[in-house]
């Protein structure tokens, strides 16, 4: 195997989970949030399950219910806020109030885990809510509060806290299994609204069915296998660093292909936020080198 594909697979995870927030947008111009959120999963759904099928590891009665936990507050809940929120907030503003998930994570295993964080924390965590504050601006001359920002914050917050509910999964079955059965699970709520996605399939132009399939397939299906392998490769540490450049790509494409330019409320808040995030995780990810050496 090449030394570059690594690389490759991680740089591509990146940039078509960037191309996600904007093609949500574009469809959910057309779709409602809860069919376009089974649109996406159906698919990896289905293969989720054949995989499972076939799968020889045995799972632990109790751990069923963590799984079933995961999937709703992963993939079905995640994605009702995500969606909703999206209906009124951009791709790039989106992309960047999502991007604070790794600081909540660490936010919710300090108060709920009582797990210690490092002084710094703190500063991040104040630049997310300030970065956050300043998206919200619609205009010069007021705040206008759009209520998408308060559901994508919950969207953000759910998957920080899915973060914590996995992770001894993880470490118990692997992500592969891992991801597959918390797929699985979070996919089949919404096959309550099978009926709303059967109606726009059959009328939907090439063009739709294009960005549904990119959705399902690339970026959820291909998406979460390649950066499993990748968490795998570099290490979680290393490989999350990268995760800063989603909401770069986001804006780009959006940019590109939708013709949709950012807001400097937008540029603004996105860059504090990106900042908090970027300088917190450098911190921890040298702190953690220190540690192992020592």
């Amino acid at each position: 195997m090449s030394k570059k594909l690594p690389h490759f697979l991680l740089f591509t995870t990146i940039l078509v989970w960037g191309s996600s927030f904007p093609v949500m947008s574009f469809l959910l111009n057309i779709v409602e949030p809860m069919p376009l959120a089974l649109s996406r999963f159906l698919i990896p759904g289905v293969m989720s399950l054949i995989f499972l099928i076939f799968s020889t590891k045995t799972i632990d009665k109790q751990d069923i219910i963590r799984f079933v936990l995961a999937g709703f507050i992963g993939i079905f809940f995640y994605n009702l806020f995500l969606n909703t929120g999206q209906q009124t907030v951009s791709a790039g503003a989106s992309s960047f109030i999502v991007n604070c998930n790794p600081l909540f994570a660490s936010l919710i295993g300090f108060y709920i885990l009582k797990q210690k964080v490092k002084r710094f924390f703190w500063f991040g965590i104040l630049g997310c809510i300030v970065g956050i504050f300043i998206i919200s601006f619609e205009t010069y001359e007021k705040f206008t509060f759009n209520i998408g920002v308060m559901y994508i914050l919950i969207a953000a917050i759910l998957t920080s806290s899915y973060f914590h509910i996995i992770k001894p999964l993880v470490n118990k079955y692997g992500a592969l299994t891992s991801f597959s059965f918390t797929l699985f699970f979070g996919t089949l709520p919404m096959l309550f609204w099978f009926n709303d996605v059967y109606s726009s399939i059959i009328i939907a132009t090439p063009e739709i069915l294009f960005a549904i399939l990119w959705l399902s397939i690339i970026c959820t299906l291909l998406g979460y296998y390649t950066w499993t392998y990748s968490v795998g490769f570099f290490g979680a540490n290393k490989a999350s660093f990268f995760l800063f450049l989603i909401p770069v790509f986001s804006i780009i494409i959006d940019f590109i292909i939708f013709y949709k330019s950012p807001n400097i409320f937008t540029l603004i808040g996105g860059l504090i936020i990106l900042s908090s995030v970027t300088i917190i995780m450098f911190l921890n990810y040298r702190e953690t080198n220190e540690h192992l050496e020592k």
